[in-house]
């Protein structure tokens, strides 16, 4: 078993799987056979025999209540009915018994069904002898025909049928027991056949398993110890001539490669850890030129000659810091140099500041005393301008009021001439009456006395009247004289007030250009701050920058020191700079000392410049 191969294995016990499987099968569709066959024939013989017995059973017995029907119907209507369901039922019975004539094959069966031929024979004559009696209303006769020997044959043919109606149900009860026993026959055979069937596919399943997935797991198990680097793992079976043995092999001569592999390996470890060892070696003693000259092969080679050519980089690279360290002191130098310079001037703009602050702060005081002036000389024409806005409502006022006057007098010249009018009326009155009392006589003479009276009232009236007009007159003409100069003060006030309002437009204008001004002052004054706070900034970049310096040699002192532990290919020495770097930090420091003054006199001027924008 151990010399077939994996596929003919799995072939074999496919094939006898599958003839498993077809015995199953076949069985159950011999034995499915069987079944069908008896529910067959209890469904396609007995049972429509006994349905067919049933019906004739029944159909006799509507035929006999047909009959009886007959015999009580008194008309013919009822008559004629009674004859057709006497002729449907016998057609039932006809169809059914020939029915069961042709199917019945039993002979206790037949037996039955041809005693139940002969009484019905027998019935259907007596039905005939009764039916034309009960035709001719001898309704008796029939009676006694029916109840005599009708119901004999009647008792008989329905004890043959019904006997025929048992033993079909009988026979089917049996038929469906043999079915039920054949049922639970199959189903018993089934089981034992699918457990026998499943007792075959588990030992298959077994012996596959031991024969090919075990086998297969142990090789598994052993690649994987291999590939994490155990080598003590032992070989399966490699005897065998199937695909699991020649893996088996395969693993074998896997293990020894690796072996192989691994004192290779370990030799070339030794000698690339020698090599590259010595390398290092040098390398922390400072010796730059040393390089690895043994041979190495595979990748190993590539390790070499990068390791020697990164030597031959920090060569050069010592060799360029070494040539840059005396670029770096001569660049802090000028750094220093720079540094002075811009604290010298940095100092002069501060003082230069400090003087302009001063003087913004004369300026902006100044300007902001004519802001206030200006405002107040603002205030003093608006309320001059109100003033006058105030007598000329007064004088509006008095125009009015002579206006009233005037229109008054001229009401009152009317009244007067209205009673002038009446005086001279009154005055032709008295004249009228006293020429009748002069034609009169003696009779008309104390009539004309008071008509000489009334002449006399009617020409002081007159005069009076005529006296007060011509007062009035003047009156008015005083009035209008007053009108116009009143008027001519409220024209003069006008353009008075006209003339405070462009004054106080100028004023106002003076008032905002002095206040924008002032603000224009702030915002110098402001940046006169700003460029203190620059300045001062700028003192502190100086210290900062020179600071940097004394750094910067300090680190150059320190890099120049670790350079010249290095011994790199061409040999030339290393230019030790700690005196020069000494005495530019020495230099650096006055600088640094300048650089405070600076600072120190931009502050005073800050401190000057928000005094004054304080008091502002």
């Amino acid at each position: 078993m151990k010399n077939i191969s994996i596929p003919k294995k799995l072939a074999v016990a496919f094939l006898i799987i599958a003839m498993v499987l077809c015995g199953v099968a076949g069985f159950s569709a011999v034995q499915i056979g069987n079944m069908n066959t008896a529910i067959g024939y209890v469904s396609n013989d007995l049972m429509p025999k006994t349905v067919a017995a049933q019906q004739i059973d029944t159909a006799t017995s509507d035929f006999r209540i047909a009959e009886v029907q007959h015999i009580l119907a008194t008309q013919s209507a009822d008559m004629t009915a009674a004859e057709q369901n006497i002729a449907t039922a016998q057609g039932i019975v006809d169809k059914n018994f020939s029915m069961l004539d042709r199917t019945i094959v039993r002979p206790e069966a037949r037996q039955l069904l041809t005693a139940f031929r002969q009484k019905w024979i027998s019935y259907l004559e007596q039905h005939q002898k009764l039916i034309t009696l009960s035709r001719l209303n001898r309704n008796e006769e029939a009676t006694a025909i029916m109840r005599g020997r009708s119901q004999v044959l009647f008792d008989e043919l329905s004890d043959r049928i019904s006997a025929l109606v048992s033993f079909e149900i009988k026979l089917a009860a049996q038929q469906r027991q043999d079915a039920s026993d054949l049922h639970t026959h199959v189903v018993t055979l089934l089981a034992l056949v699918v457990v026998m069937a499943c007792a075959a596919l588990v030992g298959i399943l077994l012996l596959l398993v031991r024969q090919i997935a075990r086998p297969v797991d142990q090789v598994t198990s052993g690649l994987t110890a291999l590939a994490s680097g155990d080598m003590s793992v032992t070989s399966v079976d490699h005897e065998r001539q199937d695909e699991v043995g020649r893996l088996a092999g395969a693993l074998n001569n896997l293990r020894g490669q690796l072996l192989a592999a691994d004192e290779a390996k370990a030799a070339q470890t030794t000698l690339i850890v020698e090599s590259i060892g010595r390398g290092l070696g040098a390398l922390a003693d400072g010796d730059l030129t040393a390089r690895i000259e043994t041979d190495l092969t595979g990748s190993f080679a590539k390790l070499r000659t990068d390791f020697n050519h990164a030597l031959s980089a920090m060569n050069d690279a010592i060799a360029a810091v070494t040539d840059a360290t005396s670029g770096i002191n001569n660049g802090a130098s000028d750094i220093r140099q720079a540094s002075d310079d811009l604290s010298q001037r940095t100092e002069q703009q501060a003082a230069s500041l400090e003087e302009t602050a001063a003087a913004m702060h004369e300026i902006t005081e100044t300007v902001r005393k004519t802001a206030v002036n200006a405002k107040r000389a603002n205030q003093v024409v608006t309320e001059t301008r109100t003033d006058a806005d105030q007598s000329a409502d007064v004088v509006r006022q008095a125009v009015a009021a002579m206006h009233g006057i005037e229109r008054s007098s001229n009401e009152i010249s009317e009244i007067i001439s209205v009673i002038d009018g009446i005086a001279f009326q009154t005055n032709l009155l008295a004249l009228n009456a006293g020429v009748e009392a002069a034609r009169a006589g003696d009779a008309g003479k104390g009539f004309a006395v008071v008509a000489s009276e009334v002449r006399a009232l009617a020409q002081r009236s007159a005069d009076a009247a005529r006296d007060v007009k011509e007062r009035i007159t003047a009156s008015s003409q005083q009035v209008d004289a007053g009108v116009q100069l009143v008027e001519q003060a409220g024209n003069a006030l006008t353009r008075i007030t006209g003339r405070i309002g462009e004054i106080n437009t100028l004023v106002s204008d003076i008032a905002s250009a002095a206040a924008q001004q002032a603000t224009g002052l702030q915002q110098v004054n402001t940046a006169v701050a700003e460029m203190d706070g620059v300045t001062q900034q700028n003192a502190a970049m100086v210290e900062e920058a020179t600071a940097a310096a004394r750094s910067l040699s300090t680190e150059a002192d320190e890099l120049s020191r670790q350079v010249r532990r290095f011994k790199v290919a061409n040999g030339r020495p290393v230019a030790s700079t700690v005196h020069e770097l000494q005495q530019r930090a020495a230099t650096a420091g006055q600088a640094i000392a300048t650089s405070a003054s600076a600072r120190h006199a931009g502050k005073a001027a800050l401190t000057v410049v928000q005094d004054g924008w304080s008091e502002f």
